[in-house]
């Protein structure tokens, strides 16, 4: 995330999770827009992860963002706000994101593929 973030080109930027199924445009829209007035914005997970990440990058990212996150735990949306320390920071909605098949919604369930 953090390559993806820094490599970009220039103004704002999200990295968006490929595993929320309720995502819409609208969530996108609402996203960039807490960037007009924050330097950071994140998409909360109800598992205490997030779904998205967005960047102002009107400063310097900084080094340490992602140091010591613990991921695929409750913390780590808290463990990632705490690298960005002195950041305007936003939060837009929470939304479900899939970690194992019981997080898929019931009507995606059968569509699963096999080989």
């Amino acid at each position: 995330m953090g390559r993806m973030l820094r490599g970009a080109p220039p103004g704002p930027v999200c990295v968006i999770g490929a595993d929320i199924p309720g995502i819409t445009a609208a969530h996108i829209a609402n996203a960039f827009n807490a960037l007009r007035a924050n330097d950071a914005v994140f998409g909360p997970a109800h598992d205490g992860g997030y779904w998205l990440i967005g960047l102002k990058r009107s400063r310097p990212i900084p080094p340490r963002l992602f140091a010591n996150v613990r991921w695929s735990t409750e913390h780590a949306l808290a463990d990632t706000i705490a690298t960005l320390q002195n950041h305007r920071i936003a939060q837009v909605a929470m939304l479900k994101d899939v970690d194992t098949i019981d997080d898929l919604p019931m009507t995606n369930r059968g569509a699963r593929a096999t080989c």
